[in-house]
């Protein structure tokens, strides 16, 4: 799994997935909408792709295609709680390439490259989700995470700078 930070050059692709992603999302009662024009809102996409130094706008891709993106947020990201280094904020992977793992060997990519304290949450709606990123978690970490609420939706801590401890066999 590579991933890739996204490039100038390569924004032009994000404004193609994302709205894939949104309507991913749309399922999940929240208030991504069209508008009269075709477009959805809320867009935050801009902020991801404004370059700010807080801001990692990631390609995914695996076997030289692209699989999906996502977008992590450093601190002092606006959008995440203090006292953490990263958050997951957006993770999609194409409908297509889904079930097959990839999503877990970019996470666990995301987590290696990105070192320290993570926030991941999820709608509380997408089951498929908290079920995916507490798996992914608890296997990355030994299970050494904090289930946890931020914003009032189902959340993930965990520190990616400590490996998990040895298990012992009786």
């Amino acid at each position: 799994m590579d991933i890739l930070r996204a490039t100038p050059a390569e924004h032009p692709l994000l404004r193609n997935l994302y709205p894939l992603y949104l309507h991913d999302l749309s399922e999940f009662g929240v208030e991504y909408r069209l508008d009269e024009e075709g477009h959805w809102r809320p867009d935050f996409l801009p902020t991801w792709l404004a370059g700010a130094p807080e801001v990692h706008p990631l390609l995914l891709r695996f076997e030289g295609r692209i699989v999906g993106f996502a977008f992590v947020g450093q601190a002092p990201f606006p959008y995440m709680t203090p006292g953490r280094d990263f958050r997951m904020s957006e993770f999609f992977i194409l409908r297509g390439e889904r079930r097959r793992g990839l999503g877990r060997l970019a996470a666990r990519a995301i987590f290696d490259r990105y070192r320290g304290v993570w926030e991941i949450s999820q709608l509380p709606e997408n089951r498929s989700a908290i079920a995916f990123w507490r798996s992914v978690i608890a296997e990355y970490t030994g299970g050494a995470f904090e289930d946890t609420r931020v914003d009032d939706s189902p959340a993930q801590v965990f520190d990616s700078r400590r490996p998990p401890a040895p298990t012992r066999g009786r």
